[in-house]
């Protein structure tokens, strides 16, 4: 049977309902002759569909059984109205931002207290409109407000003495009210700031974590008022060594900490305001960021922390220990340019050797990291295993940097611990020896040049006459090794049926095992891939010759490409050149793929298809925060690009590493963000560090405070519920085996566009959760209004459904 050029009829019941007259006689006499019959009554409902009848074919009942999805009937416009429309209020960017709330500092006045209270009486005389009018009750703000005067000190360039004042009470004023309390330094005598916040309305999101010290509210107003000298050196003066741009790329404009505390406010010096609560000297309340990589057993084992682990709370530690050792952080975080871009070196860059202080490596290395060290070479050549707790995405503990060269006999951290002693004192090398400032396998740290701007391919040009199609490409270096992925979207949607990753029917290629295998449309020159001929128009240039009738079609793909092109299946399809480099210090560095549309029936080009000016994601968008796609997680590939990722991630393929997700990119993606954990099967719950460390994951949140902020990768209006004309159908995986989960075997099923896109976010959460009911319900709802059907072994109820719903359009 050919799937993609099957003719099904559903038959529909007729019922026919007929009238029989009768006569009435009376009381006495014969009844008469029998009327005539009358005409045949209307087509009565069609009934409900029976089940199965005995020995029928439950594959293809399954395929009869799936039907296209309703999601848009009451969902339609969700993504907009019920995402981003709550994130937009947050950051004031709604149309209809609410209140418009000011607040501003106008005076204050500092006296010494009078006994029997020491220190200095402060009042501070504020405004604060709503609307454009007075506020008159500060009680009906719906935040609780904050204010705060900081002492400067500008000859150490450091913030301490900071101090609440707490007292508000209005004054005659309309409008008007003065702020007061007593603290233990004269603001009037010292460089110092006042910094204070109010907030209205508050955004309520399902996914937003308010337990954690969070707060979100359509209306922030800052305000700061400097104090002492107004010269250079006062609190005016105070200069970040990073950037509050660097924090927005990530975690949204405008930057507030804590949802409802901005980083920049007017008056003020970038980050001076969050001074305010992470002045120089505060001690930190987070030992676990530390003692979690350093000690994981004991930490996941609830064993106290000891004094080891105390540390200052200023904004270098509690930024990186969060970042480095808290947060899933997308980056390596030997990038430091990522925050701290233009300002890297000089006599006050972060990477002058004045830096180098065991404070600053301990804010982003483990000291001893007990049982977390890599595998590595002893120096008597020992080979020595990874520890059982090893995360590679770790900073290595200092300890396993000393032994791997040789030091550790002149390196502790008790009683040795002044790094310059040595580095950067003749004995040593410097602290910008050891970091460059930027993540190795992204950017050359002699240049400042991303690998990605310097080394790039181009698609020349794509032909195809007689099944034959021809791509000419070229890389900028003939040093680098081009790779030619060629796939072909299903109908008229954004997905591929046929893929370059996807193997063919036939054995006459190498598998990753070794072993014989199926071919692929994926190639580099030189490789021997039969599918490929490379003819070499230069040291630079290539043209690559596939005969599409080669490709050997499968048992659940059983057109080979020309039919399916022929039949309407294909009618567009994708190369994309994906190039790879290694540096002279044999680092694999990201770089960008190059994608180019064509008709599938004359080779033409086809701008904007699901990419460029059509395209429902913005790479640019992804990169603000992982730097550089495809290098934390595909090895510096070079296909760093999202329309590059659909070649693997596709409709047709189970989620791999994610239960109940497909590897569809949106599904992918989706799930990722949404920290839902990979291999959970994998996951050792009777060890405490896995353990601990997996409940840790879950519930981690996406950068912006919500996952409802649908434009941190979308382009705006490409995130309501899918179009199933252009999105297909798709299959997730079944669920992993978990002793003692509420959640038990689900099968690997079949289910539409929005179920596998949109549903992604919604069983993470659920999955994260473990809430079984829910989870069922909610299976339930996509299957009663759309499709959720069990696969078979051969994915024939996949692709017959995938035929059926998308041969609707």
């Amino acid at each position: 049977m050919n799937l993609f050029n099957r003719s099904s009829q559903w038959a529909l019941p007729i019922l026919v309902m007929s009238t029989l007259a009768f006569a009435l006689g009376g009381c006495e006499g014969s009844d008469g002759a029998a009327g005539a019959a009358g005409p045949a009554g209307s087509t009565g409902p069609a009934g409900p569909a029976g089940p199965p009848a005995p020995g029928s074919d439950p594959v293809m009942a399954a395929i009869d059984s799936a039907k296209v999805e309703s999601c848009a009937t009451c969902h339609g416009d969700v993504g907009v109205v019920k995402h981003q429309a709550l994130y937009d209020r947050y950051t004031d960017k709604s149309a209809d931002a609410g209140t418009n709330l000011t607040l501003a500092f106008t005076s204050f006045t500092s006296d010494p207290a009078v006994a029997p209270d020491t220190g200095f009486d402060v009042t501070l005389t504020i405004e604060i409109t709503r609307n454009g009018l007075p506020l008159v009750n500060i009680a009906d703000l719906a935040m609780t407000n904050r204010f705060y005067v900081t002492r400067y000190d500008g000859a150490g360039q450091y913030f301490d003495g900071n101090q609440r004042i707490r007292t508000v009470t209005p004054t005659a004023t309309a409008g008007e009210f003065i702020v007061s309390g007593n603290i233990v330094f004269d603001p009037s005598a010292a460089d110092s700031q006042f910094f204070g916040y109010v907030g209205d309305e508050q955004v309520i999101i399902d996914d937003v974590n308010y337990a954690a010290h969070m707060g979100l509210y359509d209306n922030i107003a800052s305000a700061s008022l400097a104090t002492g000298s107004a010269q250079a050196g006062d609190a005016a003066a105070y200069a970040s060594a990073a950037n509050v741009s660097a924090c927005e790329t990530c975690h949204g404009v405008p930057y507030m900490k804590h949802g409802n505390r901005r980083a920049d406010v007017a008056g003020l010096p970038d980050f001076a305001a969050c001074k305010s609560c992470h002045y120089d000297d505060r001690t930190g309340g987070h030992e676990d960021w530390q003692y979690m990589v350093d000690e994981p057993l004991n930490w996941a084992n609830g064993v106290a922390a000891t004094a080891d682990y105390a540390y200052t709370a200023n904004l270098m530690n509690d930024v990186h220990m969060s970042h480095a050792m808290e947060f899933p952080y997308p980056q390596s975080m030997s990038n430091c340019a990522t925050c701290h871009a233009g300002k890297l070196t000089g006599p006050t860059g972060v990477l002058d050797n004045s830096n180098f202080t065991l404070e600053t490596c301990k804010s982003c290395h483990a000291i001893q990291g007990v049982d977390a060290w890599p595998e590595y070479t002893a120096a008597d050549g020992t080979e020595v295993d990874e520890g059982k707790y090893y995360q590679s995405a770790r900073a290595p503990a200092l300890d396993f940097l000393w032994t791997q060269a040789g030091v550790t006999s002149v390196h502790d951290p008790v009683a040795s611990p002044n790094c310059q002693g040595c580095h950067g004192n003749g004995i040593s090398r410097e602290f910008n020896a050891y970091h460059g400032g930027y993540d190795v396998r992204i950017t050359d740290s002699a240049t400042g040049i991303k690998y990605a701007d310097t080394y790039t391919a181009t698609i020349d040009d794509i032909a195809l006459a007689a099944d034959v199609l021809t791509v000419t490409f070229s890389v900028s270096d003939p040093a680098m090794v081009p790779y030619i992925y060629v796939s072909f979207y299903g109908w008229d949607s954004k997905h591929m049926i046929l893929a370059s990753h996807t193997s063919d029917g036939s054995t006459i290629c190498t598998s990753r095992s070794g072993n014989p295998g199926g071919c692929r449309l994926e190639s580099r020159p030189g490789d021997g891939n039969p599918l490929f001929v490379y003819n070499a128009v230069d040291a630079d240039t290539w043209e690559a010759v596939i005969d599409l009738t080669a490709y050997v079609p499968t048992t659940t793909l059983p057109d080979d490409i020309p039919t399916l092109i022929l039949n309407g299946v294909v009618k567009t399809g994708i190369v994309t050149i994906a190039p790879r480099f290694e540096t002279a210090g044999a680092v694999d560095v990201g770089l960008d793929a190059v994608v180019a549309n064509f008709d599938a029936f004359t080779g033409a080009p086809v701008p904007n298809y699901f990419t460029d000016l059509g395209k429902t994601v913005d790479n640019a968008k992804c990169e603000v925060c992982h730097d550089k796609l495809a290098v934390t997680f595909h090895s510096g590939s070079g296909r760093s690009k999202v329309e590059a990722c659909r070649n693997c991630h596709v409709t047709t393929s189970p989620g791999s590493h994610l239960e109940m997700a497909s590897r569809s990119i949106d599904s992918y993606v989706h799930a990722v963000h949404s920290f839902q954990a990979f291999d959970i099967g994998d996951v050792e719950f009777t060890d405490a560090v896995e353990a601990a460390r997996y409940e840790h994951h879950i519930h981690a949140t996406f950068p912006n405070f919500t996952i409802t902020n649908c434009e941190a990768c979308h382009v705006a209006g490409t995130y309501n519920v899918p179009d199933q004309s252009k999105s297909m159908p798709g299959l997730l995986a079944r669920s992993d085996t978990v002793a003692n989960r509420n959640i038990g075997t689900v099968g690997e099923k079949v289910t539409g566009a929005a179920s596998r896109a949109c549903g992604a976010c919604h069983r993470a959460e659920l999955i994260n959760e473990d809430r079984a009911g829910d989870l069922a319900a909610f299976n339930a709802h996509t299957e009663a209004f759309g499709t959720y059907e069990e696969n078979d072994d051969d994915d024939v109820v996949l692709y017959g459904i995938i035929d059926k719903i998308m041969s609707l359009f």
